[in-house]
């Protein structure tokens, strides 16, 4: 947790360090900000990583909440998808129209012999240039295959499901991708009280929303 953990009495960056006893070597974290209460004071390794690890783990979704996140998260997917679809067609519709508009205006300028009659019409081809750009850019801006939910989202929610799985595993490096995805600030700790619950990322957020919303819409307890 190093990087990862401050202090909450001056802020700053817990430090961490080993030293050696008759038992063997003994991990700890400590503030070093001179002037700092908590100055020089230390922390037991396993006691701040436990602490952080109790936050993480209250983070852990329910199977049956999973499941309700990931049909409405689906549902919102395929309202987007649609509504790109949607916009392309829109799009493919105008420029067809567009074209026959611009095949009659040229077919009027060849019959015509009014040279401010002409010079009208070549404007309104102009103006009609211009929107067919406009749709052009539109359909270039709008993917052509849309990705699939499975191929995109899903992956993403199984996350909030395994990440104490990935923290139980104790290799440093999972743990800080778990510390890094869950909180979207670091967790200040105080040396007498332990971790105090930081921001939420995102996607821990939005399932507390989803519960929120359940339980508003009537829900009993313990649902």
């Amino acid at each position: 947790m190093r990087g990862m953990v401050t202090c909450a009495y001056c802020g700053a960056s817990l430090r961490s360090s080993i030293t050696r006893g008759k038992g063997g070597h003994y991990p700890y974290y400590l503030c070093q900000t001179k002037g700092c209460e908590a100055y020089g004071k230390s922390i037991p390794r396993d006691k701040l990583e436990g602490d952080v690890g109790d936050l993480i783990k209250t983070l852990q979704p329910t199977d049956t909440l999973m499941i309700l996140a990931t049909a409405m998260f689906r549902d919102a997917w395929n309202a987007r998808r649609d509504q790109a679809q949607d916009i392309i067609n829109a799009a493919k519709r105008r420029i067809t129209t567009i074209d026959k508009e611009i095949a009659t205006l040229l077919g009027r300028i060849m019959a015509a012999s009014n040279h401010i009659v002409i010079q009208s019409y070549e404007t309104k081809i102009g103006e009609l240039e211009q929107q067919k750009a406009l749709m052009a850019e539109t359909l270039h801006h709008q993917p052509q295959k849309p990705d699939s939910f499975e191929d995109k989202l899903e992956p993403v929610l199984t996350f909030p499901a395994t990440h104490w799985k990935l923290w139980e595993i104790g290799h440093i490096h999972a743990r800080r991708l778990v510390a890094k995805l869950a909180f979207a600030e670091r967790v200040v700790y105080d040396r007498k009280l332990g971790a105090r619950t930081p921001e939420i990322a995102l996607p821990f957020k939005a399932l507390g929303d989803v519960y929120t919303l359940r339980k508003k819409s009537g829900a009993g307890g313990g649902t």
